[in-house]
This record gives C-alpha cells, sequence and structure tokens, in this order.
C-alpha cells in the first residue's frame, strides 16, 4: 500500500498546474500524502542534478509529463531507487503508462498495490580529461557523441573491451539502452530492442559510409571513444539522454558501459512489449 508519493511535475506540460492538483487531491483523499516538485527541465550543465531524499522517503515517484520528464527522474532518483510510473502529457509516451483520461483509475490501481515493477537498465557515461578530471553522468536512454557547431564532419575512433573496432566517420554515434532503442537511435535507423533485454546498441548518425549497419554488444562489454587529437577535428559534445551537455575536447577519451543501478518502471497493464510497439507506432 502507498503512504507517501513524489509527484514529478513537468511545468510545461502541465502549465495551469490541473493535471498536478487532480494527481494530488485524488492521493489526499484516499489517505496518501504527497509532495510535489516542479521539474528544472532546461538543466544543461555537465553534471547531474539529484533528489536529495532517503532512499525509503517514498513509495514511488509518479512523473507528469512526457519521455524527456521521465529520463530526467529517472536520472535524479538514480540514488533512491524508488520505482517510477509516468503519466502521459507528451506525445507517444513510450517510457509512460497512465493515460490522463484514465488517472484516477490508475491511481486507484496504484495506492491498492495492483501492479508489477519491471526492471531497466542504465548506461554510466564518463568523460576523461587529460588533466584527469572525470565527468561522470548516467543515461536510461542514450549517450550520444556528435558534432557541435559547424556542418564538419567527425571522426570517432571506437573500442571495445580494449580493441580496436572502427572509426565512425559522419555526424557522430549514439549508444542506447533497450529503453532508448526506439527514440534517437529508431530515427538514426538502429533496430528497436526488447525493453528489459540486457545490451547496448551502437549506431551510426549520417555515417560517410557505405556501411551504416548498427552493432548489438554485450551490456558486459565497455565502449571507448577517443577524441583525436589532430588540428583536422572540430568541435564534438556527448550528451546524456539529450539533456546533459559535455563540450569534448581534442584528447578526451568516453567510456561507456552498462550502469550498476537500474529503474525500476511500475506497471499497471499487461500489454506485452510488441502490443505497446503496436499501439505507439503501428498502424491503428
Amino acid at each position: 500500500m502507498m503512504k507517501k508519493v513524489l509527484i514529478y511535475a513537468n511545468q510545461k506540460k502541465d502549465p495551469d498546474g490541473k493535471i498536478t492538483k487532480r494527481v494530488s487531491d485524488y492521493l489526499d483523499k484516499n489517505g496518501v500524502s504527497s509532495d510535489v516538485l516542479i521539474s528544472d527541465f532546461q538543466r544543461t550543465e555537465d553534471k547531474d542534478a539529484e533528489i536529495d531524499l532517503k532512499p525509503d522517503y517514498y513509495d514511488c515517484i509518479i512523473v507528469l509529463g512526457g519521455d524527456g520528464t521521465v529520463l530526467q527522474a529517472a536520472r535524479e532518483a538514480r540514488e533512491l531507487e524508488i520505482p517510477i510510473v509516468g503519466v502521459n502529457l507528451g506525445r507517444l509516451g513510450f517510457l509512460t503508462e497512465i493515460e490522463p483520461d484514465k488517472l484516477e483509475d490508475s491511481l486507484e490501481r496504484l495506492i491498492k498495490g495492483d501492479f508489477f515493477t519491471e526492471k531497466r537498465m542504465m548506461l554510466r557515461g564518463e568523460v576523461v580529461r587529460k588533466n584527469g578530471e572525470v565527468i561522470t553522468s548516467r543515461s536510461l536512454n542514450d549517450i550520444v557523441i556528435s558534432r557541435y557547431g559547424g556542418m564538419n564532419l567527425i571522426n570517432l575512433p571506437v573500442y571495445v573491451n580494449g580493441q580496436f573496432l572502427k572509426d565512425y566517420i559522419g555526424d557522430g554515434i549514439i549508444v542506447t539502452t533497450p529503453t532508448g532503442s526506439s527514440g534517437y537511435n529508431l530515427s538514426a535507423g538502429g533496430p528497436i530492442a526488447s525493453p528489459t533485454s540486457d545490451v547496448m546498441i551502437m549506431t551510426s548518425i549520417c555515417s560517410h559510409s557505405l556501411i551504416q549497419a548498427s552493432i548489438i554488444l554485450s551490456a558486459w562489454d565497455k565502449i571507448e571513444v577517443r577524441i583525436p587529437e589532430t588540428d583536422e577535428f572540430k568541435q564534438a559534445e556527448c550528451s546524456f539522454d539529450g539533456s546533459i551537455r559535455v563540450l569534448l575536447e581534442k584528447g578526451d577519451i568516453v567510456r561507456i558501459r552498462k550502469s550498476e543501478k537500474y529503474t525500476d518502471f511500475i506497471r499497471l497493464n499487461n500489454l506485452s512489449f510488441l502490443e505497446t510497439l503496436h499501439k505507439k507506432l503501428g498502424d491503428n
């Protein structure tokens, strides 16, 4: 049974606060206390925010927004290991479970404990500088290394488990989790994976090559992208879930591996992955 809930709201998706109030009022009427945290969705610093609470403080986090809001909540609550459920105030809503027209019914089931949880793997990324500085972040969806600024192609030498794989020449590369495979990775021509699987998918962005196939790696592989120190190399950036962005310097090394942390998603329906995929992307 739920006793205390954190409502994580995207103010841009609920500008008048009506949905936030609906959730808060319903919880209060049914004996569940709640706090509201308004997400700062304009963050672009090269470090993560973190919800500063004890791990057992809330029973769950109800996220009001789209997939981007869910991603931010998952990253900021990564140390708390509190299950997340999203209310879809966006467009497709791959990561959300509740539609606004079924809000009260879904909250009733949530309060009663009529749900199950689903573990999703995350990525851990490190940008290692020549001076020893390390910038670390985690991603539920993807880590993207891409050109920054001008229209020049960039060359990204990629190593897997210390062995050279290939030079990726183009606009960059995407390293995605199964959860993120239906996002930017899909738009770039990459495959979709079942969200509960443990794999990493590496997909090129606008590759300057006749062979553009994605590579599916084990979740236990370690990826390393070494930023060239040549004069020809132009600016690039590394982004975590499209939010945290780090401008890359010549000689930087980006290391990507499976995170030791998982995100637990609350599931209220028994739709299979394929049924959900058809509902979100298929023809009705």
